[in-house]
């Protein structure tokens, strides 16, 4: 009888530790999406709780399994928990229906080529990557890192994007890395977008569209610059965060990624005080974020544009691929001018450590 009695207070021991672990669990899912509110420029370590969300949605989603096994009574914590953070939920997983973009809606393409897949050729002497960008069928793409390699040039490059019916505006101030638009839109004007930045940028580029003017800011923000060593740490911070090594590593990896957000957050101002300064109805803002969804950098923007993946994207649609790390860093963000359709990762294109990100956008009916 005493066996019995004890078991039963055992298990109900178990099942309340395993009830608070659950309440802990939610309440940092909602907090790590929360974090996207912190500027990193002041909380630059807090604000890299974000990274940490897709974990600790994981581990939610194991403890909806877990009370279906042991205890169905308690599935409503785990749940109504993520309710509570539903919102960054789909921001990190939207699901919609694929619809059809109508023939006449603009595509438009942001992809970080690597240096045009690293000018590497294929078996007929070819560049693969401007071969795939100029028969994209795009009306709009906006390039990251196209800075040029191994012989390739500019000259080749633009002749091939301009037989494809391309128009070509880059900055050749060589403040940053090259920042590239190809429009089949005819340009008004291309300017820079000014912030401090050793290595990234941003250009902005002018637009005629059914007579309006279209803004198009093409951004390669402030990344982490992590090497081969620093990406196999952070996979095992990621995989195991309570047990990975306190180390001098793990510790220099910390701040390496903090001081980049730290100088993220004051881009993504510059951009966001940038279109309000111009005042365009029309705008698009694009390119290599090196931020997730859950990240201040996307809800910087979105208090203003609305994310095309969370509109019409479906799924993780993630664009970085390398070094077996996978993030959806890639972003297409736009007014309430446009209507996006059918937003997606190009998974085909394989010559860049990512994957181009395109979506369809059709003038909103006045």
């Amino acid at each position: 009888m005493r066996a019995v009695v004890n078991m039963k207070t055992l298990k109900r021991i178990l099942t309340r530790l395993a009830l608070a672990t659950n309440v802990i669990f939610a309440l940092l899912l909602f907090v790590c999406g929360w974090s996207a509110e912190l500027n990193p420029a002041e909380y630059s370590r807090l604000s890299l709780m974000g990274l940490a969300f897709p974990l600790l949605l994981l581990i939610n989603i194991g403890f909806i399994v877990f009370w279906l096994v042991f205890n169905i009574y308690y599935i409503w914590f785990p749940i109504v928990g993520m309710l509570c953070s539903f919102s960054y939920i789909y921001d990190y997983f939207p699901l919609n229906w694929n619809k059809k973009a109508p023939d006449d809606a603009l595509k438009i393409m942001t992809y970080n080529n690597e240096y045009y897949g690293q000018a590497e050729k294929d078996e007929n002497g070819n560049y693969p990557v401007v071969d795939y960008m100029a028969n994209s069928g795009a009306d709009i793409i906006c390039v990251q890192e196209g800075g040029f390699s191994k012989g390739l040039t500019a000259r080749t490059v633009d002749e091939i994007m301009s037989a494809a019916g391309y128009r070509i505006r880059r900055i050749k101030d060589r403040k940053s890395e090259p920042q590239v638009v190809y429009s089949k839109l005819p340009v008004i004007s291309v300017c820079r977008v000014p912030y401090e930045s050793s290595t990234n940028g941003s250009v902005a580029v002018e637009l005629l569209y059914d007579g309006d003017t279209v803004l198009v800011i093409n951004n390669h923000f402030e990344s982490y610059k992590l090497s081969v060593k620093d990406k196999e740490k952070y996979k095992e911070i990621l995989n195991n965060p309570e047990g990975a090594d306190t180390d001098d590593n793990t510790r220099a990896l910390i701040r390496k990624m903090a001081k980049a957000s730290s100088i993220r957050g004051p881009q993504v101002d510059s951009v966001f005080s940038y279109i309000n300064k111009v005042g365009h109805d029309a705008v698009i803002v694009c390119g290599d974020f090196n931020d997730s969804p859950i990240s201040y950098s996307c809800r910087r923007l979105s208090s203003r544009l609305t994310d095309v993946f969370r509109q019409s994207g479906c799924g993780l649609g993630w664009t970085y691929n390398q070094s077996g790390l996978n993030f959806r860093i890639d972003h297409i963000f736009v007014s309430d001018y446009w209507q996006s359709y059918s937003t997606h990762v190009d998974k085909t294109a394989l010559w860049s450590d990512h994957y181009p990100l395109i979506t369809y956008l059709k003038k909103r009916k006045k």
